[in-house]
C-alpha cells in the first residue's frame, strides 16, 4: 500500500496527528504535511535522529529482516527480540511509537491476523537513511575494466517505449474477443512495440491474468496504462480516458520517468527481501557516475541486510534472483557494462539522467522555446529533438514511420503512414499544419507538401461498410415506402450512382484490386454508412501553447483496486486498515500495583527467593532488570529461569556498553537489582 492509498483511506484528523509525533518536529516547523515528510530524504534523516532507541532498533530489525515485505506483528516481535538487545515490552513500545508517527501501519485480514508494513513508496528512503550504501564510484583501475567490458544495447526510457505501445494499441483498436482479450494481431504488435527484454522482468516471478493469451510484456504494458488511469475496462470493453492520456502525454519528461520508476518499484519491491535491499541501494547511487554492482552487494552484506547476496558474482548472475540491474537497463534508465575478470563477470552500472532517490528539477525552462521540436527534411524524414513533448511524438507515431529513437529520433513520412493517419480522422491540412507548428512555424519543404498532396489524394477514397438492405419485390412497393413520411426518415441512402453492393465473399478481392490500382481503401469495415472510424485520440490541438513552459503537475496513479493485469504480491488494500491499534501502552497500572513499589523505585539487595520472584515478574512482563555486578550497573533481559535442585539460575542478555552477551547468572552473581519499566526514564 502506498502513500496515496493511505491518504485516501485515513481521516484527515489522523493524518494531522501523525505530525504531532516528536520525530516530525523539524518537518512540522517547515510546514510539511505527513504525505510529504514520510518520503522526503531530509525530513526522514531528521526523524531518524529523534526516534527512541526502542523504535529505532525495531525499525532496523524489521527492514533488515523483512525489507518491504509486510509481516505479522507477532513474528516481528519475535524477530526483533532475537535480533536486538530489546526486551519484549521494549519492542512493543517501539512498534507503538512507529505506528503513532505514521512510519508503520497495520491491516487486519479477514480471519483477524494483523500485518505490519511500511508504505511501499517510502521504503527506499528509510532503508537508505538507516543503512546508507557507501559504495564509491569506479576508481581509475575500475574504469579500465569499464573500457574493456561489453556495453549492453541502448534502450529507450520506459515512457517512450510505452508511448510507442499505446500508439500501436490506439491504431489497432481496443476491441476485445469473446474471451475478453485483445486480438492476437494486436497482442503481437504490442509485444514488438517495446525494447525491453522480457527475461529481467520474468525474474520477478510475477503472476498475471489471461496468461494463456497475454505474454508478460503485454500484461506489463496494459497494467501501466490502467495504473495511470489511461485505459479503462467496463462491460467487457476497453476505452481510453482521453483527459488522463492528455495529461500523461503533456507531463514534463523527467517528471514522467520519475513517476514510472516509482510505479515499477511499488509493483516489484515485494518480490523478495534481499531483492528489495538491492533495489533501494541502486536507487541511492548518484546519477552520471559508474559503480560496480559487486561492490554494492559487498556493502549490503557488510550491513547484514538479510544476506543480500552471499554468492560469488558468477553464481549471482546465474541465480533466479530478481534482476534489478537488467530490468532498469531494459527500461532505459541504467547503462550496463559486463566486464570479465578473474572472479567472473562483473556488472558496471550508471544511472542515466537522474536516479529515483534524487529529486528532479521541475522548474526547467525548455531550451528550444519558440524554435520548434522537429525538423522536416525534403526527403520526408523528420528529425526529432530529445526534449520533444510526448503530445507531438504521439501524433508522429501515427502519421510517420519511426526509423530510430535514441538521443534524436528520426521518423519518415510514407504513403502507408499518411493513409493510416487519414483512416484515423486526420486530414492533409491538419498534418501539414501540425508539422509546421511542431517545427516552430518553419515552412514545410515543397517536396514534402507535394507528397502529402499526392498520398492524401489517393488514400482512403473508398470505404467498405456493412449495411442492411430493405428490398421490395416491385417498383410500386418501393415508391410507397419512399413516400411514407414515417418510414422515409429512417432510410440511410438509396442506392444510385455513388454506392455499390459487394458480396462479403468478394470484399478482399475488390480491396486487393483497388490497392493494386493505387487507390487503397480504408482498412476498417464500418458498422454503418454514417459512422467514421477514429480510435486514435487527438491530443495535439493545444500542445503548442501547453508546452511553452514545462507541464509539472504530478500525476497520481491509481492502484486502489485489484490490478487488472498484473497481480500484486501483497494486496494490502483489500484488507481492513487499522487507523491505530487499540491497546494499553506499557505495563498496566494494575500489574505495577501488584508488586512492592521498591522493586521499581530503587536498587536493593534481596534474598535469593525474592530475587527469583522479581525475575519471574520481569519474564512475565517482558521487561529488563537493572543489576549491580561488581559495583557496575548493567541492564539484563531475562529469557529463562532454570531450576537446579534447591538452587536456580537465569539465562538472558546482558547489555553492556560494548555489545550484548547471552549469559547465565546465579543469584549470587549480582549485588542489587530493580525492575525497569520501559517507557519511563525515572523509577516509578
Amino acid at each position: 500500500m502506498n502513500i496515496q492509498q493511505l491518504t485516501v483511506k485515513l481521516p484527515q484528523e489522523r493524518l494531522e496527528q501523525f505530525m504531532l509525533a516528536s520525530i516530525w518536529k523539524f518537518a512540522l516547523l517547515k510546514g510539511m504535511s505527513w504525505p510529504t515528510a514520510i518520503c522526503n530524504t531530509q525530513a526522514v534523516q531528521e526523524a531518524v535522529q529523534l526516534l527512541t532507541p526502542y523504535a529505532s532498533d525495531v525499525l532496523k530489525a524489521m527492514l533488515r529482516e523483512f525489507a518491504a515485505v509486510p509481516i505479522e506483528e507477532d513474528r516481528l516481535l519475535k524477530e526483533a527480540r532475537l535480533r536486538t538487545a530489546l526486551s519484549g515490552a521494549e519492542c512493543q513500545l517501539g512498534i507503538d511509537e512507529l505506528l503513532e508517527a505514521g512510519v508503520l501501519f497495520a491491516v487486519r485480514k479477514v480471519w483477524g491476523e494483523q500485518l505490519l508494513f511500511i508504505p511501499i513508496d517510502c521504503f527506499p528512503v528509510w532503508q537508505q537513511t538507516l543503512f546508507p550504501c557507501a559504495v564509491r564510484p569506479l576508481s581509475s583501475s575500475g574504469k579500465e575494466r569499464l573500457m574493456s567490458g561489453t556495453i549492453r544495447p541502448f534502450c529507450r526510457p520506459l515512457g517512450r517505449q510505452l508511448l510507442s505501445a499505446f500508439s500501436v494499441l490506439a491504431q489497432s483498436g481496443l476491441e476485445l474477443t469473446a474471451k475478453g482479450v485483445l486480438a492476437k494481431k494486436t497482442i503481437a504488435k504490442l509485444a514488438q512495440a517495446v525494447d525491453w527484454d522480457e527475461l529481467p522482468l520474468s525474474s520477478f516471478r510475477l503472476k498475471w491474468s489471461s496468461r494463456d493469451h497475454y505474454p508478460l510484456t503485454v500484461a506489463f504494458i496494459l497494467e501501466a496504462a490502467t495504473a495511470f488511469g489511461l485505459l479503462h475496462q467496463a462491460e467487457g470493453k476497453l476505452f481510453w480516458d482521453e483527459d488522463e492520456l492528455n495529461n500523461w502525454l503533456k507531463l514534463e519528461n523527467g517528471n514522467r520517468e520519475q513517476q514510472l520508476r516509482g510505479w515499477c518499484l511499488e509493483l516489484l519491491l515485494h518480490a523478495g527481501k534481499s531483492s528489495s535491499h538491492i533495489a533501494a541501494a541502486l536507487c541511492a547511487l548518484q546519477p552520471g557516475l559508474w559503480y560496480s554492482k559487486r561492490e554494492l552487494i559487498e556493502q549490503l552484506n557488510e550491513a547484514n541486510l538479510n544476506g543480500a547476496n552471499s554468492h560469488s558474482p558468477v553464481s549471482s548472475e546465474e541465480s533466479s534472483a530478481p534482476d534489478w540491474c537488467g530490468l532498469f537497463h531494459s527500461l532505459g534508465w541504467l547503462e550496463l557494462v559486463d566486464s570479465k575478470d578473474s572472479l567472473g563477470v562483473e556488472q558496471l552500472i550508471r544511472w542515466k539522467g537522474i536516479s529515483p532517490l534524487h529529486e528532479h528539477n521541475h522548474n526547467i525552462v525548455l531550451s528550444n522555446q519558440g524554435e520548434g521540436y522537429i525538423s522536416v527534411q525534403p526527403n520526408g524524414e523528420i528529425i526529432v529533438q530529445s526534449d520533444c513533448p510526448f503530445s507531438i511524438r504521439w501524433e508522429l507515431e501515427l502519421i510517420a514511420k519511426r526509423i530510430s529513437d535514441e538521443q534524436a529520433a528520426v521518423y519518415r513520412l510514407e504513403a502507408a503512414s499518411i493513409s493510416r493517419a487519414l483512416e484515423h480522422g486526420r486530414t492533409r491540412a491538419f498534418i501539414q499544419s501540425f508539422l509546421q507548428k511542431s517545427a516552430g512555424d518553419s515552412a514545410i519543404p515543397a517536396a514534402v507538401q507535394a507528397l502529402l498532396e499526392l498520398w492524401s489524394s489517393r488514400s482512403c477514397r473508398t470505404t467498405f461498410a456493412e449495411v442492411m438492405l430493405l428490398r421490395c419485390d416491385n417498383e410500386q412497393m418501393a415508391a410507397y415506402i419512399e413516400n411514407d413520411l414515417s418510414i422515409e426518415p429512417l432510410l440511410m441512402q438509396k442506392l444510385g450512382s455513388l454506392d455499390f453492393i459487394v458480396e462479403k465473399s468478394h470484399v478482399q478481392l475488390v480491396r486487393s484490386l483497388l490497392q493494386q490500382a493505387g487507390y487503397p481503401p480504408r482498412k476498417a469495415v464500418q458498422a454503418g454508412l454514417d459512422k467514421e472510424q477514429n480510435s486514435y485520440p487527438l491530443i495535439v490541438e493545444d500542445v503548442f501553447e501547453q508546452h511553452l513552459v514545462p507541464h509539472t503537475s504530478k500525476l497520481r496513479y491509481n492502484m486502489s483496486s485489484k490490478p487488472t493485469y498484473i497481480y500484486e504480491e501483497q494486496p494490502l488494500h483489500h484488507f481492513e486498515l487499522i487507523a491505530l491499534p487499540d491497546r494499553n501502552k506499557g505495563i498496566p497500572l494494575s500489574r505495577l500495583e501488584s508488586v512492592p513499589a521498591m522493586w521499581t523505585k530503587q536498587l536493593r539487595a534481596y534474598h535469593h527467593s525474592t530475587r527469583k520472584e522479581l525475575m519471574e515478574h520481569a519474564l512475565e512482563w517482558q521487561t529488563p532488570v537493572q543489576l549491580c555486578i561488581e559495583q557496575k550497573l548493567q541492564s539484563f533481559v531475562p529469557d529463562l529461569i532454570e531450576q537446579q535442585g534447591s538452587g536456580w539460575a537465569v539465562v538472558g542478555l546482558l547489555r553492556d556498553e560494548h555489545s550484548p552477551n547471552r549469559i547465565r547468572l546465579t543469584p549470587d552473581m549480582w549485588d542489587e537489582m530493580r525492575l525497569i519499566i520501559p517507557g519511563h526514564t525515572e523509577p516509578i
